[in-house]
């Protein structure tokens, strides 16, 4: 396998586990958004569902610096280079910034109940659980 196509294969394998990640967070959200309404209210469901939206915000704008951590440090022949660690630090002061001012935003703007939006992020958070999160797809090849 060239070293164009390994990096290739690498985004593929890291998109892949970005949509598994993202259909298990919408599914667990939407599951307990469902039951939540049934048991209580369709206010306390939609605040769920907004909570389960920034779990899922962090984890897009979290992808996509990673993807460009490993993007950057690819040369013109497509021979990888490492990670960029600076752009980790970067998505993850980014995805910091983003779920607290979403947080904020409906808390204290759009005025939903803040017990059912931590519940609806607490609910996506966990999706981590049940797929890889980041992990490559394969172990990585031994050396020596």
């Amino acid at each position: 396998m060239s070293d164009s196509s390994g990096v290739r294969s690498r985004n593929s394998s890291f998109q892949t586990t970005i949509k598994s990640l993202s259909f298990t967070q919408l599914a667990f959200v939407l599951i307990a958004a469902i039951v939540s309404f049934l048991q209580r209210d369709g206010g306390f469901a939609l605040a769920l569902i907004f909570g389960g939206l920034i779990s899922l915000a962090g984890t897009w704008v979290h992808a996509w610096r990673v993807h460009l951590a490993t993007e950057a440090t690819t040369d013109e022949s497509g021979k990888g280079l490492g990670i960029d660690a600076s752009e980790l630090v970067k998505g993850s002061v980014l995805k910091f910034i983003i779920v607290i001012a979403l947080f904020a935003f409906g808390m204290a703007v759009i005025k939903l109940e803040p017990a059912a939006i931590l519940t609806g992020f607490v609910i996506a958070q966990m999706s981590f659980l049940f797929t890889r999160g980041y992990a490559a797809r394969h172990k990585p090849a031994r050396r020596g």
